[in-house]
Formats: C-alpha cells, sequence, structure tokens
C-alpha cells in the first residue's frame, strides 16, 4: 500500500500551535476532525484515547511524535501530519522536543495494516534529515513531495 495516499492537504499542519504535549493532542484532534468531519460528534472521545495513550508511553522519538490509536466504529484510517517549528516537551524517550507529529486513528480490525503504516511511519523518523526537511516547507505539497521520496527510498 502507498502510505502517501492517505495523506491530503487538508490533513497537513505547517504551524501546529501548541505549548505542550497535551494541547498537542488536542490539535491534533482538531485536525482529525477537520480532515474528516465526520469525526466531529468524536472530538472528546478521540482526545481523551490518545491523552490515554500517551499516558502509557510517550510515542515520541528523534523528533517525531507518533500518537496512534484505534476506535471502534471507523470506517477508515484517519492521518494527521502536523509541524511544530520550535518543538515541544513531548515527553519523548530520548528527553528531546518533537517537531513532527504523526497522528493516526485506526478501526480496531486491520491490525497487520496498522502495524505496517506505523513502520513506515517510523521509517521516515529515522532518516536523519527528515525533521529538518520538514521543517523547511512552506506548504502542504512539500510535505506531500519529501513523504512521497522518502517511501521511494
Amino acid at each position: 500500500m502507498n502510505f502517501v495516499e492517505l495523506f491530503k492537504p487538508e490533513s497537513i499542519i505547517l504551524n501546529l500551535e501548541a505549548f505542550d504535549s497535551d494541547s498537542a493532542l488536542a490539535s491534533l484532534t482538531d485536525a482529525h476532525i477537520a480532515s474528516t468531519p465526520a469525526l466531529a460528534e468524536r472530538k472528546d472521545e478521540i482526545l481523551e484515547t490518545l491523552r490515554s495513550r500517551e499516558a502509557e508511553g510517550s510515542t515520541g522519538a528523534s523528533g517525531v511524535g507518533i500518537p496512534h490509536v484505534k476506535l471502534d466504529g471507523l470506517d477508515g484510517v484517519s492521518v494527521v501530519i502536523a509541524i511544530h517549528q520550535d518543538g515541544i516537551d513531548f515527553n519523548a524517550l530520548d528527553a528531546e522536543d518533537v517537531h513532527v507529529f504523526f497522528s493516526i486513528l485506526r478501526p480496531t480490525d486491520g491490525a497487520e495494516d496498522h502495524l505496517a503504516l506505523l513502520r513506515w511511519v517510523a521509517s521516515l523518523a529515522k532518516h536523519e534529515d527528515f525533521v529538518s526537511f520538514a521543517c523547511q516547507a512552506s506548504d502542504s505539497a512539500q510535505v506531500m513531495d519529501l513523504l512521497s521520496e522518502l517511501a521511494e527510498a
């Protein structure tokens, strides 16, 4: 599967407005809703589920956070990428600030597809220039190009 196809221009936030992990999760929740308006009625559930997931252990490391959860009743995967130029404390495993967030909401079924998506995102995060290039993007098309280019590598 070409995971880049999951991203839409409205699911890319170039200037995440957040000052801590909780406000980042709230902004990511809002971005999921903007990208998939049918999720609006589940806003509180999404935010609480993301908070619970991060309370179990941070998904942040190497400048990238990957808050991800499964939810009953979803028709498909919702993905968001958000960039915070200055970086924020996301309780990352390496104690570094997080600059790029990938947030993933997925249906309760399809665990194999989800794991493949997480492996792909993790491979992007490990690329030595990914965070730097993502923070330099001036529009969503450049982020999409970066994802496509690294997906082929």
